[in-house]
């Protein structure tokens, strides 16, 4: 039995290694504000390059990517575990829809971007 969770666990540790482009892991500290007000229910899933996932269950529901390389928009699938984490089918995760939007800052701490309406929008991080 010990060598089975052993086994388990290096197995476990090697698909992280390989897949950390793709794997989002949910940030409990993350947060998302938009013009201003803070949106309930939204959830901050980061992957290896501080690529950022942003998914909210309440009205309006959605789900939200933001790549280096300014590229936003909604993912084509996603692979979950509720508020854990996500896997997208790339390293570069494939758009159904792309956003046209102005990335304003992309760092470790601090995601912003601004529509095409006008509105700003910060994910904090960690």
């Amino acid at each position: 039995m010990k060598k089975f969770v052993i086994l388990v666990a290096v197995v476990m540790v090697a698909l992280i290694v390989v897949w950390r482009q793709r794997l989002f892991v949910r940030d409990p500290l993350g947060g998302v504000v938009r013009d201003g007000v803070k949106e309930a229910g939204a959830q901050v899933y980061i992957n290896y390059s501080n690529d950022v996932l942003v998914e909210n269950d309440n009205d309006p529901a959605y789900l939200l990517v933001v790549q280096h390389g300014q590229h936003v928009g909604t993912p084509v699938r996603l692979k979950c575990v509720h508020w854990m984490a996500c896997l997208s089918e790339a390293d570069m995760t494939p758009l159904v829809q792309t956003m046209d939007v102005t990335v304003n800052e992309m760092s470790s701490k601090l995601v912003e971007f601004t529509d095409k309406a006008g509105h700003v929008e910060r994910v904090t991080l960690r």
